[in-house]
């Protein structure tokens, strides 16, 4: 058989899998817990990069596995015969730079239209003031005087999280909420989210940070806006409780 069409077969077996290795990741859910627009960018992210990641995958076992399968010994031969050298294939290295320069810009143009559309408009409807301290969190919600040790957040609203720590790096971490942000002392940071999910979740920090690194956890409430509120007047009348 010449070259050429182990090359053919080779292709097109690589081209059958590839298709239904997109085909089965292709809508697939990667985040375990998606409660928020940015988590879905995130997860859209994910499955888009693992789509890519198919095709290259198949290319790899591809060529082991035809080659193992279609050129193995049959144990009659007592010395293997030498393989001719091989120099050069000017239009192989030509079309595998191109390819892989078109899909590299092409991932930096979706990853850049992606991180654009996380952090989205720069208004918010709600702000809410976290501080990280070895080993816990607080949050503040200015606008109603509130100071709570739990985060606890109206759905369908766009919230304005401005970070601070008061000793080491931390990270602030909602698994949920697909956001992750560094916490550094001196600096104040600043992400938005838009929630869109009521139910409870978690924060925690993702940062090592000394000795109670993986205790510094804390529920993640979101509320409906009418539960909310009452939360808020809530801790207005008894501060802490």
């Amino acid at each position: 058989m010449s070259a050429r069409r182990h090359f053919a077969i080779a292709a097109a077996i690589w081209a059958v899998l590839s298709v239904l290795g997109i085909a089965a990741v292709a809508g697939i859910q990667i985040l375990p817990v998606i409660a928020s627009r940015e988590a879905e960018v995130v997860d859209r992210a994910f499955v888009v990069l693992t789509a890519v990641s198919v095709p290259v995958l198949m290319l790899v076992v591809v060529a082991i596995g035809y080659s193992a399968v279609r050129f193995r010994s049959d144990g009659s031969d007592e010395v293997d015969a030498p393989a001719p050298a091989v120099r050069g294939h000017r239009l192989f290295e030509v079309g595998w730079v191109a390819v892989t320069t078109v899909a590299v810009l092409l991932l930096a143009a979706y990853g850049t239209a992606g991180l654009l559309e996380i952090r989205g408009d720069q208004n918010a409807d709600l702000e809410v003031r976290v501080m990280a301290t070895q080993w816990k969190w607080s949050f503040e919600y200015p606008a109603s005087g509130v100071k709570s040790k739990d985060l606890v957040l109206p759905s369908d609203v766009r919230v304005r999280f401005t970070l601070e720590s008061d000793d080491v790096i931390h990270s602030f971490y909602v698994p949920a909420f697909g956001i992750k942000n560094d916490v550094v002392p001196g600096r104040r940071s600043v992400i938005y989210v838009t929630v869109t999910v009521p139910g409870t979740y978690g924060v925690q920090c993702a940062e090592l940070c000394g000795f109670g690194h993986t205790r510094m956890l804390g529920p993640v409430r979101v509320l409906e806006r009418s539960e909310f509120d009452a939360w808020v007047a809530d801790q207005k009348e008894h501060p802490g409780g």
